[in-house]
């Protein structure tokens, strides 16, 4: 029997030995076991969660997605790039590298709420083997504490993102012979990127509150908060930004070269955004593992004085979100509303804005989204999510409220523009990240927890029975709810650590009644009521009537 099996210096030192011995002991019963222990991981894999929604065709795609991430990413292995393991030519585009301004962390998104925590593990050594360089970004270019990273890193420590090594190769890419910029790195004019991925580190965080977990990320974290202390202004009262960039900002050849009279951007949103959900998180996880009290009082003076998010009226003479306070000449001068960029500061992976939170800005979203329509760029492009932002603009307008119905059926005319077979979800300027579009959205729809508030069915066509089974909410708790004929029969809930939960009543003017691991307990009422759990108890909500 002909065999082969391959390892890497990367799996283990011995690594040709180890295969050489492997293959020649591969017999059929070894074969047969590997068969059982591919499909007992897979059935162990589907049973972490699971929904229903009536709808065949998205149902497809929520559980295919799922399944090409599984098959891209897994503990113990290095993170999937932006075409994961499905790269099928030798000069992948970006090359096929961590993308940090949304590439790389979005297709992970999806795993936190469909408690598929493990196939997050390998997220964050790339960041924390680049911390070293980092730190000398920030001190070297920007004389700050803390990190700065470039656009793109890779694996062990690795910047992709770097500037052609001659004036001649910049020329003939870029359009100009200038190649020392920033030092030789591409930061393309983003303060931003370390803190993008700290969204992801907060997410598992408040999905899991695993002690271990926070102190391995803390430091990044911690880093991460050095840099914006020493970055942010105080002026006027108010912390602010400065030649931090809603978008990037580079040379190439639609601009001849000419870049730098579009840096100036002050007080992005997306900064913003990103700069509170991380003041936050920072306030939250010190407490969480006692450490740092005394830097508290500098962050809590940070998250009440920074810089409200800029709206101004647009030309139709409504209230719209802007893109940035103020820009160079010539950008910005009318609110672009509510988009894919502003959300990462804003609703995803941000956090830092919704219903919850402020109801009023919230409105001044839903709005933006409710004009979506009016600024397509190509039929059926909702959210003109076909070159980026499907896993983005999708499950951002269901945080915000749109209505559902109406997302669900623009979400599959997206889909019919640019899907493959395989039904894997393709878009013009990334790769694996659209694998967590339909799974978030969906999940989203159905449970949402972000606000610290845990909410069943908050964006769901009611008249459409649904269920799902043990969604993960921030919290530390699997869910499970059923919705029949418009009435949620029951919430079922399991507690990992014994966190307190913060719920919206999912029968609204009626009392709720708890059972605590089978037992009658207690009886809640209100719009909104908290009550204790302990670690691995299973608490089931129901109408008291």
């Amino acid at each position: 029997m002909d065999s082969c099996c391959a390892y890497t210096n990367h799996d283990t030192v011995q690594w040709k030995e180890k295969a050489v011995v492997e293959a020649e002991g591969l017999t059929v019963d070894r074969l047969e076991q590997a068969k059982v222990e591919h499909k007992d991981w897979w059935n162990a894999f589907w049973q972490e969660s699971s929904v229903s929604i009536g709808d065949q065709e998205l149902e497809r795609y929520y559980y295919m997605s799922q399944y090409l991430f599984a098959c891209a990413s897994r503990a113990g292995k290095f993170a999937p790039g932006i075409w994961g393991p499905f790269i099928t030519r030798d000069e992948a585009a970006w090359g096929g590298d961590y993308h940090l301004n949304y590439n790389y962390q979005a297709p992970y998104w999806a795993c936190f709420s469909s408690n598929h925590i493990y196939l997050t593990d390998n997220f964050d050594q790339p960041l924390l083997d680049y911390m070293e360089a980092g730190r000398k970004h920030a001190a070297d270019l920007l004389g700050c504490r803390g990190i700065y990273y470039p656009v793109g890193i890779g694996p062990k420590g690795l910047c992709t993102a770097m500037w052609p090594l001659t004036p001649e190769e910049m020329m003939e890419k870029y359009a100009t012979r200038e190649n020392t910029i920033d030092g030789g790195y591409k930061f393309l004019g983003q303060k931003i990127n370390a803190v993008f991925s700290a969204g992801n580190m907060l997410m598992r965080y408040y999905s899991t509150y695993d002690k271990t977990y926070a102190s391995r990320v803390y430091p990044y974290l911690l880093a991460c908060a050095d840099f914006w202390e020493d970055y942010l202004k105080l002026e006027n009262g108010r912390y602010v930004i400065h030649m931090d960039h809603f978008n990037e900002v580079m040379p190439n050849h639609r601009n001849k070269g000419q870049w730098r009279h579009r840096l100036g951007d002050f007080n992005s949103t997306l900064s913003l955004g990103l700069v509170r959900m991380l003041f936050q998180g920072m306030v939250d996880m010190s407490a969480f593992l006692q450490v740092d009290a005394d830097r508290r009082v500098k962050w809590y003076d940070i998250l009440e004085h920074l810089s409200d998010y800029p709206v101004a009226v647009n030309a139709s003479g409504r209230l719209s979100l802007r893109n940035m306070e103020s820009g160079p000449k010539g950008v910005e001068d009318t609110p672009s509303g509510l988009n894919r960029v502003s959300i990462h500061g804003l609703v995803l992976p941000g956090g830092v804005a919704g219903p919850v939170t402020d109801s009023v800005f919230n409105a001044i979203l839903l709005e933006d989204v409710n004009h979506w329509q009016d600024k397509m760029r190509r039929p059926n492009d909702w959210g003109n999510t076909f070159n980026n932002g499907i896993e983005t603009c999708f499950p951002g307008a269901v945080r915000v409220g749109y209505d559902a119905a109406d997302l669900l059926k623009r979400l599959k005319k997206r889909i019919s523009l640019t899907v493959y077979p395989n039904l894997w979800i393709t878009q013009g300027g990334g790769g694996i990240e659209t694998l967590a579009a339909v799974p978030l959205t969906i999940n989203e729809m159905l449970m949402q927890s972000y606000e610290g508030v845990l909410r069943i069915f908050p964006n769901w066509i009611m008249d459409q029975d649904a269920s799902f089974q043990k969604l993960r909410a921030y919290g530390a708790f699997l869910v499970s709810a059923c919705l029949r004929s418009g009435v949620i029969d029951s919430v079922e809930l399991i507690s990992e650590k014994g966190m307190p939960c913060t719920m919206e009543n999912p029968w609204k003017g009626q009392s709720v009644q708890l059972w605590r691991n089978g037992d009658k307990a207690e009886t809640v009422s209100g719009n909104r009521f908290v009550f204790k759990t302990s670690e691995g108890e299973c608490i089931v909500l129901c109408p008291k009537d």
